[in-house]
């Protein structure tokens, strides 16, 4: 293996980058080179002005490409553990017969565990990226081992832990890498680069709290057993101590930097104040301002360090720039509680199999860009793609098998803010007549998927670099929604009204109130579809037939009730009077005048006969022709005539004559008489030689005779 990688150090104070390669023999640094920022674009291992990090790194590229004459295209990072997360995840893997383990079958069972945390995991990881790895334990068919490769089994397991970091400490490194033409290749945690390269597997047996002590964090690692069992963060390193010395001296950030990398050389340091004075500072004097500060970083520190471990370890292992401060050996060993001898500096020198042609990277600053150099020449670390989602960018943890489009659509957040899956529309259950009805809401549409213009077969397809997917989201169906008439299935009833073949529909009652038929209905609602009636068929006319009233009157004839509707307008159906409530069907004629009053006579419920009929009598012997009436009538007790209107409640009598025969009485319509002549006559008559009265019925031929008595004489004399 000889190929080179280049590979970078971002720190909260200095950037270095080195271009290395691994030989059968050595692992050998071509190429080294450090530039410090010039101003603070970071604090606690975090970027804050992208656009100064990527000048320093642009630095960077540009000299190792001027000296390499080679173009630098791809690079090897890591990132602080600024607000770390840490889980653990246990895999198994059995075969059907024993089977020889690979390098890529362990490989692939470290990354099985990793993705079973980011799918299974009961924490919301959406905000966090996977940033490292380490296996804590091997089972070899049920029993510990330190490595699997080479050996054959039918079951293995390996248990790993996961340090997660927030998308945005990744972003913003990746925002930086791309404005300097970079591609991240491989990424790690910087204390797990650090620990790989300083604490080699043969001391992991050993309890040992690896302490990366940077300008803005001090990371930490802990082996026990024979492997990397936890890893943490604590926010407070090298500018606490640099930051103590600026407020105390009141000189500028980058001077008390100076001060500080010059203590321990110097017995006294020159330097301006921010008002621009000369001074003179003691190196003693330095001492006494930075102890608080040393010992707040070496407690922080202490207290992390036992909490992950459970208790005091074996020993404490310094590395990173800020591990030069000061007393911090000597605090760390008091908060620890270990003795002086079991904590201290680990130099590159102790790195095995290391050929430093540069002979730039001897102090402790440098173990991480060595770590982080060594992980990227074996792929140690994860290993990064990216995609284009809904034309923008992301990057996604590239675990081999298990790249998928689901996971380029979780990292790119469209499934968090947008639908998959439809929800389909919402069904409407009606009663109709009595009867339930239920009209479903659509299905909606899925969401369409696109990988590179294509459509997607299974969220599950293989992703590559640089592919380009586009997301379209789901439409969720649409609501049931159901006109009258549609729900009714209702069919318009031809009727020839006033002349015209006219198509009726039936009135619709909605929830107990009169609907039309174009109206959507509302859910649960009951529909009643009433009779088709005549009303109907008015409201098909283009009438106003709000004023049209009906009323209904009861009359008794002879004894027998009836019950007639009046109105102020004229209806028939089939030429027949109706009213407005009558059923029709199909074919019926409809006749209405809106203007045409309609009051019932006594002619119009009784039959009168057409012709009257006469007999021939004759009255002291004159012929007389009478005329009989064929119908008499009383309402209410009075006689009246058949063009009498009709009243409510009225009590008809109706009187038929007889054939032949008439009352006597009649016979005085007839004749002449002077009432003055009759005063103080008494009237005598006689019917056929018979005496007789008024109520006396006549026949044809009947002779009536009519005498008027004189009261003095007792004379009749004759009319």
């Amino acid at each position: 293996m000889n190929r080179e990688i280049f590979a970078l150090d971002i720190g909260t104070r200095k950037v270095m980058g080195i271009v290395a390669r691994q030989t059968d023999e050595e692992f050998e640094i071509i190429d080294a080179e450090m530039v410090e920022h010039a101003s603070r674009p970071m604090f606690d291992g975090q970027i804050h002005s992208i656009e100064e990090v990527s000048y320093a790194v642009k630095k960077i590229k540009g000299a190792l490409e001027l000296r390499l004459n080679k173009k630098l295209n791809h690079v090897g990072v890591a990132v602080a553990g600024r607000n770390l997360l840490t889980l653990t995840s246990v895999v198994t893997r059995e075969f059907a017969v024993h089977e020889e383990i690979t390098t890529e079958i362990v490989k692939d069972l470290e990354l099985e565990a990793v993705h079973k945390i980011i799918i299974d995991s009961s924490r919301d990881l959406h905000d966090f990226y996977c940033v490292g790895y380490s296996p804590v334990y091997y089972e070899l068919n049920g029993s510990r081992i330190a490595s699997l490769i080479g050996h054959k089994a039918s079951r293995v397991s390996a248990e790993v832990i996961v340090t997660f970091l927030p998308r945005i400490v990744l972003d913003s490194m990746f925002s930086v890498l791309k404005r300097c033409g970079l591609e991240a290749t491989n990424i790690t945690l910087e204390p797990i680069a650090a620990i790989n390269a300083i604490v080699p597997p043969e001391m992991r047996t050993l309890n040992i709290i690896l302490v990366d002590i940077g300008a803005g964090t001090s990371d930490l690692a802990l082996t026990k057993g024979g492997t990397i069992f936890a890893y943490g963060m604590v926010p407070v390193a090298g500018d606490e101590i640099t930051e103590a010395i600026s407020e105390h001296f009141l000189v500028d950030f980058s001077t008390a930097e100076k001060i500080k990398r010059s203590v321990s050389e110097k017995p006294e340091i020159e330097c301006e104040d921010i008002w621009g004075r000369k001074r003179i500072i003691l190196s003693s004097s330095i001492y006494e301002v930075i102890t608080p500060a040393v010992y707040k970083l070496a407690s922080s520190v202490a207290v992390t360090g036992k909490e992950l471990n459970g208790g005091i370890p074996q020993a404490v292992v310094a590395v990173g720039g800020g591990s030069l401060t000061p007393y911090l050996v000597e605090s760390l060993a008091k908060n620890f509680g270990l003795p002086l001898d079991r904590v201290g500096i680990r130099l590159p020198e102790a790195i095995k199999k290391l050929n430093d042609r540069t002979g730039k990277l001897s102090g402790p600053e440098s173990v991480t860009p060595l770590g982080i150099a060594f992980m990227t020449t074996r792929s140690q670390g994860l290993r990064f793609i990216e995609v284009t989602v809904n034309r923008k960018r992301f990057t996604l943890l590239d675990f081999e098998q298990k790249k998928d489009v689901m996971g380029a659509l979780t990292v790119s957040g469209v499934i968090n803010r947008k639908k998959l899956y439809p929800r389909p529309g919402m069904a409407l259950s009606v009663e109709i007549n009595g009867e339930l009805k239920i009209f479903k809401g659509t299905l909606g549409e899925p969401a369409k998927i696109l990988r590179n213009g294509k459509p997607v077969e299974s969220l599950s397809d293989r992703i590559e670099d640089k592919d380009v997917i586009e997301f379209v989201e789901a439409i969720d169906g649409k609501d049931a929604s159901v006109t009258v008439k549609s729900a009714t299935a209702l069919e318009a009833v031809t009727l020839v009204v006033n002349g015209q073949p006219t198509p009726v529909f039936p009135r619709v009652m909605m929830n107990d109130v009169p609907v039309d038929l174009d109206m959507s209905v509302s859910d649960r609602a009951h529909i009643q579809v009433m009779q088709l009636t005549a009303y109907d068929a008015v409201s098909s006319l283009n009438v106003r037939h709000e004023g049209f009233s009906e009323r209904q009157i009861l009359v008794n004839i002879n004894g027998v009730p009836n019950i007639l509707t009046q109105s102020n307008f004229s209806l028939r159906v089939n030429n027949q009077p109706a009213s407005l409530k009558a059923s029709v069907k199909k074919d019926d004629v409809i006749h209405f005048q809106p203007d045409k009053l309609v009051c019932y006579r006594i002619r119009d419920i009784i039959d009168i006969p057409d012709e009257n009929k006469k007999i021939n009598i004759s009255v002291n012997e004159r012929p007389l022709e009478l005329y009989i009436e064929p119908v008499q009538i009383f309402m209410n007790g009075m006689k009246v005539k058949p063009e009498e209107f009709l009243i409510d409640g009225a009590d008809i009598r109706v009187y038929y004559a007889k054939e032949q025969a008439v009352l006597l009485s009649e016979v005085f319509k007839y004749i002449s008489v002077d009432a003055a002549e009759l005063l103080g006559k008494k009237i005598t008559i006689f019917l056929n030689d018979e005496p007789a009265g008024f109520t006396s019925f006549l026949s044809e031929g009947s002779r009536v005779r009519i005498m008027f008595e004189q009261r003095e004489s007792n004379k009749y004399k004759g009319v």
